[in-house]
């Protein structure tokens, strides 16, 4: 008799017969159909996901948009539904895999297939927004290769329709941070097709310079880079491109949705045409995180030392000349280092190592030593005394000056009130001056914080590396006016030292327009969209936002 047939690999009327990859919301199969013959790949939703709010409603979004796009560059989906209450899309099965296996270990990759990949995708994105559909996802994942080389696009499931039928919550922030748009990643609500351009510029940067342009281990990291930090130049990455290349990719990788290419043809024949008549150079593409592709990356440098890690040394030492060592490199580290000084102080004691043995005690009669004691109990009045008045002498003229310095609004006044309260300045941010640091204001820590109530206006002083945070309770709909007015000497360009941050941590980006009538003013009118604590952040910089400020916060009416 022959055996029956398994049916471990079974799935309806499909037999699995490979997994092909998988995320967090399906895993894909390779798969033929029993009645057919018909090799697909077939996309069944994660059973742990079938009770999660929305989450089959995307999925089977992603089958209603992918039925009703039919271009020859973007996968079909040519059947879907349910069996047994497992949710699975049938599409085609192409044997090339994605583009980000190809790259799974370094590999190289010439110019001239780079346009034609680029081509394909920029054919299918223009397409699929004519249909008023926008990816939302576009990466190296949900790129497609056939057997003959070409590149199709994939992979609707977070898609939206330009009509506004919307399934992902307000508030959460959708895509994939390595090729995420800055507008994406700050969580705008009104994304358009340009958020698909910026990713499918990434896309191009990669395969033309052999890198990501931003990356770190930490997506938060590469998301706030992708908003805030400048595109790295290609041609100082990768030497063998023009830098006519240069223009192209950064104006893919715009800041702005509105300077970009306005479709993906555009911007893959400005790419073209900066290639010119270059020969078909091949570029390595290294999608590891801890190389930067064709150059090699400086290694980072062993952290400074800091007399806190020598202090703690100093504490487990058995040895106490070993303890005192280490205490005198702490103290020339940070020479006013207190536990570090009382240590050493106590290590050492009064008499320091070497001096002379003390003298040996003379027994004296009960009448010399009470002569003595009154002798000593008479100098010591008048020692006590003088040292009395010489401590008030000193505390007055003291207050004196810092009385002085803060009437004139010096800024030695708040280092002083600062250095008394135990607050250090920030100064630097891995090695690099704040000064230099883009967006450093968001970087540092505020060392002081206030919640404020509407119309309160305050006048401060604010010195090099230290940061401000001033919090208010607002309620969405609300409009709030918000004021910080700078010294001018002190202040040159303040609007790159000053933020405001909604109940999420986020930057307010459009939610908050910024006014800047003089390098000494930032005013914000913010549209105040989720309720929660807002916060209006600053960091003090030498020439940008350190001296005199006043800050205001109204309710618009």
């Amino acid at each position: 008799m022959a055996e029956a047939p398994s049916t471990v690999n079974r799935f309806g009327s499909y037999i699995v017969l490979e997994k092909l990859g998988g995320g967090g919301m399906a895993v894909v199969y390779r798969a033929r159909h029993e009645e057919t013959g018909a090799i697909v790949a077939l996309k069944i939703l994660r059973a742990s996901l079938m009770e999660q709010p929305g989450i089959v409603e995307r999925f089977k979004q992603e089958a209603v948009i992918a039925t009703r796009l039919r271009h020859p560059h973007i996968v079909p989906v040519n059947n879907y539904g349910a069996i047994k209450g497992r949710y699975y899309l049938e599409m085609d099965y192409l044997s090339g895999g994605t583009l980000a296996e190809r790259f799974r270990q370094p590999r190289a990759i010439g110019t001239l297939e780079v346009i034609r990949l680029l081509r394909d995708v920029a054919g299918a994105l223009d397409y699929a927004h004519n249909q008023g559909v926008i990816h939302r996802d576009l990466k190296l994942e949900n790129i497609l290769l056939s057997d003959k080389g070409s590149a199709s696009l994939t992979d609707f499931s977070i898609a939206r329709l330009s009509d506004g039928n919307r399934l992902t919550a307000t508030g959460f922030v959708v895509g994939t941070p390595m090729t995420i748009a800055p507008e994406q990643a700050r969580g705008d609500a009104n994304l358009d097709h340009r958020a698909d351009l910026y990713s499918f510029a990434v896309i191009a940067y990669v395969l033309a310079v052999g890198r990501y342009p931003f990356n770190a281990d930490n997506p938060l990291s590469v998301m706030h880079q992708h908003m805030m930090q400048p595109v790295p130049v290609p041609s100082t990455i990768n030497r063998l491109l023009p830098q006519a290349l240069d223009q192209v990719l950064i104006k893919g990788l715009a800041k702005q949705p509105s300077e970009r290419y306005p479709t993906g043809d555009m911007f893959v024949e400005a790419f073209a045409r900066a290639l010119g008549d270059l020969p078909n150079t091949q570029t390595v593409v290294d999608l590891r995180t801890d190389t930067l592709g064709n150059v090699v990356k400086v290694p980072t440098p062993p952290p400074a030392d800091k007399a806190d890690d020598w202090y703690a040394k100093a504490t487990q030492a058995n040895d106490p000349d070993e303890a005192i060592r280490y205490l005198k490199r702490a103290l020339e580290i940070e020479p006013l280092h207190s536990k570090a000084n009382r240590m050493l102080f106590q290590l050492e004691g009064a008499t320091p190592k070497g001096a002379p043995p003390r003298p040996t005690a003379v027994e004296l009669s009960p009448l010399d030593l009470a002569d003595l004691k009154k002798a000593n109990y008479a100098s010591q009045k008048r020692s006590n005394w003088y040292y009395v008045v010489l401590i008030a002498v000193v505390l007055t003229v003291i207050s004196g000056v810092y009385f002085a310095l803060s009437l004139s609004g010096s800024p030695i006044a708040t280092d002083i009130a600062n250095l008394l309260q135990g607050k250090r300045p920030v100064t630097e941010i891995n090695g690099v001056p704040i000064a230099e640091v883009q967006n450093a204001v968001l970087l540092v820590e505020p060392q002081e914080r206030r919640t404020v109530t509407y119309g309160t206006t305050i006048r401060d002083n604010i010195g090099h590396g230290f940061s401000y945070a001033y919090s208010f309770n607002a309620e969405a709909g609300q409009r709030v006016a918000i004021g910080v007015w700078f010294s001018a000497q002190g202040a040159q360009n303040a609007s790159a030292q000053v933020a405001v941050v909604d109940p999420q941590g986020q930057l307010a980006g459009n939610r908050c327009e910024r006014l800047t009538p003089d390098s000494a003013t930032v005013q914000f009118n913010c549209q105040i969209d989720q309720s929660g604590l807002w916060t209006m952040r600053m960091l003090g910089v030498d020439g940008q936002t350190a001296g005199d400020f006043i800050f205001n916060i109204e309710r618009v009416q």
